[in-house]
């Protein structure tokens, strides 16, 4: 018997198979805070009190929706990333803006 074969090809933020499926590729864009779950925001300033120049952005990660904050504490700069329902996945430091 042959094997299979999957090719994809990108389209903008679908990506395309031969069997006619589509699919959400990994992707991100900018929002206003006013955009972002209350559940996110309100654990976002639990945790980091004294984040200043807050950026936010959706972004879909392995599948699911993740929403990532941008932000400067302590005059450097990180990303936290919370999902839908505030739950609290990662934070690690930013290489962009100020303070790096």
């Amino acid at each position: 018997m042959l094997g299979s074969v999957s090719c994809f090809a990108y389209a903008g933020k679908y990506v395309f198979n031969p069997a006619g499926y589509t699919m959400l590729r990994d992707d991100s864009r900018d929002i206003p805070a006013s955009q972002v779950p209350a559940a996110v925001r309100n654990n976002f300033r639990a945790m980091f009190p004294n984040a200043r120049n807050v950026e936010w952005s959706v972004e879909r990660e392995d599948g699911r929706r993740e929403f990532e904050a941008e932000f400067t504490r302590n005059g450097r700069r990180f990303k936290a990333y919370f999902l839908p329902d505030g739950t609290f996945v990662k934070v690690e430091r930013s290489n962009s803006g100020p303070g790096n």
